[in-house]
């Protein structure tokens, strides 16, 4: 027995745990569910830590513009892509701290909307029954949340 074996083995492992991953992203969606559960959980956290990661971002960015243009630890004109970078990100932190419903919807793809936002509403059965059956000739779908 060399050492191909005891590396065939380790490979042929690895390919049987890809093999029964593949079968499971294609039989049941548990990757997809896991990884949406494991966001929205996320997002849930990082949303208190919102103020506090917002401040840390702009202490960062002032300490980098602070090295890089007034103390000259940077040498900026040779590492153009690192400035157009620092640029950028100064550009999405003062949008995400001043404009965060405006720049979120750009990040999702959409074309933000200027009308004022609605708030939430207390849920109606009447109206969402009228508003159900008055859509007959469109694909309605119907998704319900739980907050718990």
């Amino acid at each position: 027995m060399g050492p191909t074996s005891g590396r065939t083995a380790v490979i042929s492992t690895f390919a049987s745990l890809a093999s029964l991953l593949a079968a499971l992203t294609c039989c049941l969606p548990l990757g997809t569910l896991l990884l949406s559960a494991g966001s929205a959980g996320a997002s849930l956290f990082s949303e208190k830590l919102r103020p506090w990661l917002l401040a840390l971002s702009l202490a960062a960015l002032v300490l980098a513009f602070v090295q890089t243009y007034f103390r000259g630890r940077c040498d900026f004109r040779h590492r153009r892509l690192r400035t157009c970078l620092q640029w950028f990100s100064a550009t999405v932190v003062l949008g995400m701290l001043f404009m965060p419903r405006y720049v979120s919807s750009l990040m999702a793809g959409r074309l933000p909307s200027f009308s004022a936002a609605s708030d939430l509403r207390d849920f109606d059965e009447r109206q969402f029954t009228r508003d159900f059956d008055a859509a007959l000739s469109q694909t309605r779908i119907v998704l319900l949340l739980s907050p718990t």
